[in-house]
């Protein structure tokens, strides 16, 4: 069965706010419209990873083998509060020439657009154990439980950049299957917009002058869970030195088989690397018509390449 999208749940719901929300989110953030999402009880999410399976043989007649035994062990993904407040004078809003409610909206579109910049930059980058609010990202699972992560040699930190690569299909090995990457949502509630109407606020700096406002809070409760390390890749230490090539991105897909890599994502400026491989071997063009020389690699052997603002052009040096 295919696995469901934060758009598929929304529009199941059957609540327009939510699929108006959701469909924003999806059109700010392109992960959003592939990364699979598991609503669960509850905000802790734990599942098995099997890290070993039992040695088993042919035996002798008369003969017998030693008992052997799985090794599983427990993961747990703590789903983590997002939460946005929307202040608008309400004079200022009501003196809007487009009117209060389009004034509004145009200020809730930036709360949504920074609701997924959010998730997704710590969908890369966040790290639980130096701030315990946010959820652990793609660098810290793959540090942790030692993943595809392949360097292309780059040693100057600030200046590079990384290549990430996503499974969000399961995959069939010798353990069996084993799910890719979901995104599970807390007490099952997609991302929502509570309309408080009229509060009062507080003035800037003062703790007794008040003034009316227009009040919406933004909602959303996920987390990260990559059931397997090599559900992700990460092709870093990238810099103008040390592109990305084909052998590179070979490396990393291969390396996290049985899964199948669904999705490439990486910054502006890698993605303009990635531009001086097109034409070559694996790498598909944009199927529009035009002359060649202005047509974008978009894709690796039917790999989507998404650029994701998140990534940033100023990471660390991985070892």
């Amino acid at each position: 069965m295919a696995k469901l999208t934060l758009i598929d749940l929304a529009k199941r719901s059957g609540n327009e706010p939510t699929i108006g929300i959701v469909e924003s989110l999806s059109q700010l953030n392109a992960f959003f419209t592939l990364a699979p999402v598991k609503q669960i009880d509850g905000g802790m999410y734990k599942y098995q990873q099997r890290a070993s399976l039992p040695t088993v043989g042919f035996r002798d007649l008369n003969g017998g083998v030693t008992p052997q035994k799985s090794v599983i062990r427990d993961v747990v993904v703590e789903c983590k509060d997002m939460l946005g407040v929307s202040e608008v004078d309400k004079s200022l809003a009501d003196r809007a020439k487009e009117g209060a409610i389009a004034f509004r909206q145009k200020e809730d579109a930036g709360f949504l657009s920074a609701m997924a910049n959010t998730f997704n930059s710590k969908a890369y980058y966040g790290n639980s154990a130096t701030t315990a609010a946010e959820i652990d990202g793609v660098g810290r699972v793959l540090s942790s439980l030692g993943g595809t992560c392949i360097s292309a040699t780059g040693s100057s930190a600030g200046v590079m950049s990384s290549m990430y690569f996503w499974s969000f299909s399961d995959a069939i090995g010798v353990s069996g299957r084993v799910p890719g990457v979901e995104i599970p949502i807390a007490n099952g509630q997609l991302p929502s917009a509570l309309d408080l109407g009229v509060q009062m606020a507080f003035q800037t700096g003062s703790t007794t002058a008040k003034y009316p406002v227009y009040t919406t809070i933004f909602e959303f409760k996920p987390g990260l869970a990559i059931y397997d390390s090599r559900s992700v890749g990460r092709l870093c230490n990238i810099d103008s030195s040390h592109l990305p090539t084909i052998p590179l991105i070979n490396s990393v897909i291969t390396a996290m088989m049985p899964f199948q890599c669904d999705l490439i994502t990486c910054s502006k400026t890698v993605y303009n690397y990635v531009q001086a491989l097109k034409g070559t071997t694996g790498f598909d063009q944009n199927p529009q018509t035009g002359l060649e020389i202005f047509k974008r690699a978009r894709f690796f052997d039917g790999i989507p390449i998404l650029v994701d603002e998140s990534i940033t052009q100023t990471e660390a040096v991985v070892s």
